[in-house]
């Protein structure tokens, strides 16, 4: 069943459109793929919408893991770690494939890399509000003071690079929100790779992070954070994919 290759310094990341509502018969082909523990996840979400976006991102997620190993999409078990990240547990004897996942309004998206912790996020700009008013709550003063300084008509794109950048760092890093987003900062420049730096607190070398900003489609923003060590940075490619199990 694999039929992809995926060499240490690459790292593929995996875009699907999730249609609200889903076709009936797409719907009971991806529950299809679910355990049993989410199958009755999904069953717990407040509407419809969110249902579909986490079953779209689970089905992903297992489509998109059975191209790089011989395991069916319905054969892969999960664990979390103790901040809630989810993680390979089992069939044994598969490459060492690192994954993370984001959804949002109209997007999901799987980050795979080979034994390099990596993370993923993505928003929807034009559904989900900006709080700029809570970026010192949200943000580095470094960051926030970036924030203010650009003409009102930017400052909406780049709350949404800031947010997306912080997510993913914190997702490779599988702290969850135990990681304070005030102490650290993204720089942003028009002509410098985007860099990270910390606040004396933070046990982290910024010499070995690679961040990307990506624009998926028209409304969507997405960020992903890779912790390449010494290494050079890894090749990053966006592919599409097609929910059909």
């Amino acid at each position: 069943m694999a039929s992809i290759s995926l060499s240490p310094d690459e790292a593929h990341v995996w875009c699907a459109a999730v249609d609200d509502p889903f076709p009936g018969e797409l719907e009971q082909r991806l529950v299809r793929l679910l355990s049993p523990d989410e199958a009755d996840q999904r069953q717990r979400f407040a509407t419809e919408r969110l249902a579909n976006e986490y079953l779209a991102t689970r089905a992903l997620c297992r489509l998109t893991l059975s191209r790089y190993a011989d395991v069916a999409p319905n054969g892969w078990r999960f664990k979390r770690n103790r901040y809630g990240r989810p993680e390979i547990e089992s069939p044994p004897g598969i490459p060492p494939l690192r994954f993370n996942l984001s959804n949002t309004h109209g997007l999901v998206a799987c980050l795979v890399t080979l034994a390099v912790d990596a993370g993923i996020d993505v928003e929807d700009m034009e559904r989900r509000h900006a709080p700029l008013g809570t970026a010192t709550e949200l943000f580095s003063a470094d960051e926030a003071a970036a924030l203010a300084s650009l003409p009102a008509d930017q400052q909406r794109t780049r709350f949404f690079e800031y947010w997306t950048l912080k997510e993913s760092y914190i997702k490779a890093r599988g702290l969850g929100l135990s990681l304070p987003l005030q102490q650290f900062t993204l720089h942003l420049g028009d002509a410098q790779p985007i860099r990270i730096s910390f606040a004396p607190g933070i046990n982290d070398s910024p010499s070995e992070w690679q961040f990307g900003l990506y624009r998926p489609s028209a409304r969507h923003v997405m960020a992903v954070a890779i912790k390449r060590g010494a290494r050079p940075d890894l090749r990053l490619e966006i592919k599409a994919a097609a929910l059909a199990a």
